[in-house]
């Protein structure tokens, strides 16, 4: 069973591995449902997005589906983000742990805009008709410890962004483990996410009058037709993470953290950051985001964590250049 349990950890190494070649020349900016490179969670988001090696709450397994092995609560978590533009970041996770059966989790993340006025060549000024923009992914993650110091879990994703009347749908799948190296202050990670089918846009807003020979008089000059738009791959994303505890005493703990990033629709960068922890209660934390990737725009990142009871409550504050500032509010609540 030992023998079974390794060479499966040592398979899907080598699988990300392997993927990671895949991502030898990136395709910047060449992807759809960006809004799932949004990371999810104040602690994250002040670490710089540094937090796919340990486990803090249920939106750990955004970054690293392992993480849910770590948990021995049931657990329910909420984070809003007002972005940027009216637009509004929600993500929920649900964290129900079964013990040695491993821990399952079902997550909601939805990207919104506000309602905005429909326009066209001729009311330029607006139609008086609304929509809206929407984004959403539902997930449900499974993750088990495999031997004392591996871990490994696996999310499975629906997609869907809309905009009016148009949508588009993908399915998914992230996976990933952990490692306790025999090194016991040095940590191990890796997770690819966002492995999945296409995108494309298909809906009424893209039916269109045509005229199938503009040459011919007394035809059909009004046939309705659908534009048939292009498919998009899903920003996939392979993250190899270390988290390195610097000083863990009783009342102080002091982690220092980084992911590298192999993004399919980007260039690859490093994100780093520091945690430090007073009587397992109250965290301070700050990170750096994009390091060696060019044109970066906000690479600061700050906030704090207190944990009241059952009650888990964290702010972050995140740099986003010119684009100023974003703000994330966390709670989550042990069960």
């Amino acid at each position: 069973m030992h023998f079974l349990k390794t060479t499966s950890v040592l398979g899907l190494a080598l699988s990300f591995l392997l993927l990671s070649g895949l991502f030898a020349q990136s395709k910047v900016g060449t992807s759809a449902a960006n809004f799932l490179q949004i990371g999810a969670g104040a602690r994250g988001a002040a670490l710089g997005d540094a937090a796919s090696t340990t486990y803090y709450d249920a939106s750990s397994i955004y970054w690293n589906p392992a993480l849910a092995a770590f948990s021995d609560n049931n657990q329910v978590f909420f984070n809003h983000t007002n972005w940027f533009a009216g637009i509004s970041l929600n993500y929920g996770s649900g964290m129900l742990n079964f013990g040695s059966l491993g821990s399952f989790a079902l997550t909601f993340y939805s990207l919104t805009t506000d309602q905005m006025e429909v326009t066209d060549e001729t009311y330029q000024d607006g139609t008086g008709a609304l929509f809206t923009v929407q984004d959403i992914m539902v997930g449900l993650t499974y993750a088990r410890a495999l031997t004392d110091r591996f871990n490994i879990g696996a999310t499975i994703k629906y997609i869907n962004e809309t905009i009016w009347n148009t949508s588009a749908t993908a399915l998914a799948i992230d996976v990933g483990l952990t490692f306790h190296t025999p090194l016991e202050p040095l940590h191990l990670a890796m997770s690819i996410s966002n492995f999945g089918t296409e995108m494309r846009m298909d809906g009424t807003d893209l039916a269109v009058r045509y005229d199938p020979d503009p040459t011919v008089g007394g035809n059909n000059d009004g046939i309705v037709a659908y534009q048939k738009t292009k498919s998009w791959s899903l920003p996939v994303i392979l993250r190899f993470g270390l988290a390195y505890s610097v000083i863990r005493t009783e009342n102080v703990d002091v982690h220092l953290l980084g992911d590298v990033l192999y993004p399919s629709s980007n260039n690859n960068y490093v994100n780093s950051g520091v945690e430090v922890g007073f009587n397992k209660r109250y965290y301070l934390r700050a990170g750096y985001r994009q390091l060696f990737l060019d044109d970066a725009e906000g690479n600061l990142s700050m906030g704090a964590g207190v944990k009241v009871g059952s009650l888990n409550l964290d702010y972050a504050f995140s740099d986003r250049g010119v684009l100023n500032s974003v703000q994330y509010f966390s709670v989550a609540f042990n069960l």
